[in-house]
C-alpha cells in the first residue's frame, strides 16, 4: 500500500495517510477539523551512473580549436588569390 501525503487547506497542517490506490478517503483535519486535500510528496533523486556532472565528460586539447582557426584562415587566402 503506498503512502499519500494530505496538506489542510485551512491551517496547513500535514498527514501522511497509508491507503490503496483505488480508495479515496475523506481525510480530516486534527488540528481545525477542515477536510485535507492530497497532494505531491517530496521525492529524493539520486543520479547514478555516468553522465550527470561536468567532471564525467572528457575535456577537449587546446589543439583540436588552432586547427580549426589555421583551417579557416587558410580558406580565406585560398577565396583571394
Amino acid at each position: 500500500m503506498p503512502m499519500y501525503r494530505y496538506v489542510c487547506e485551512k491551517c496547513g497542517n500535514e498527514k501522511v495517510v497509508l491507503h490503496g490506490m483505488n480508495e479515496s478517503p475523506k481525510v480530516i483535519c486534527d488540528n481545525c477539523g477542515w477536510e485535507m486535500k492530497r497532494t505531491i510528496g517530496r521525492v529524493g533523486v539520486i543520479f547514478k551512473g555516468s553522465g550527470f556532472y561536468t567532471t564525467d565528460y572528457k575535456k577537449s586539447s587546446g589543439k583540436k580549436s588552432e586547427n580549426k582557426s589555421e583551417t579557416k584562415s587558410e580558406k580565406k587566402e585560398d577565396a583571394k588569390v
